[in-house]
């Protein structure tokens, strides 16, 4: 006889609206350097998905 599993708590992702579209950002300034650019796409990825990174971080 089998034992009872503990169900899974899924964590639901909503679906991206595909009516809306993303403009390319223009990099900072000509001297501007990969590991900068990296580091702001971070940033403005964080800001701009804070809640969905908390959410997913506890998966």
């Amino acid at each position: 006889m089998g034992h009872a599993q503990i169900k899974e708590v899924r964590l639901y992702i909503p679906p991206r609206d595909k009516h809306i579209e993303v403009k390319a950002k223009p990099a900072l300034s000509e001297d501007c350097k990969h590991n900068d650019q990296v580091l702001n796409a971070f940033v403005l990825g964080f800001a701009r998905y804070k809640k969905a990174m908390k959410d997913l971080s506890k998966v």
